[in-house]
């Protein structure tokens, strides 16, 4: 799966799924990173999250697997 860098807080892949970066205040005011997922061709805003780039390019790469197999 190729990525292909939008701006600097999204990417987008040849399938048209994307990932957009997202910085979040916790209760304490503590900046948390996440990453918000969305698969092509869903209506909701978002398919999932996760905490790193890395897991969120697994969880898509996976379920294009999954269709595939």
């Amino acid at each position: 799966m190729y990525w292909s860098k939008i701006h600097a807080d999204c990417w987008c892949n040849e399938f048209g799924d994307e990932i957009h970066r997202y910085e979040i205040l916790d209760d304490e005011d503590q900046c948390q990173v996440e990453y918000h997922i969305h698969r092509a061709g869903e209506h909701l805003p978002w398919s999932g999250k996760t905490h790193t780039l890395d897991e969120a390019q697994r969880q898509l790469q996976h379920g294009h697997d999954t269709l595939m197999a």
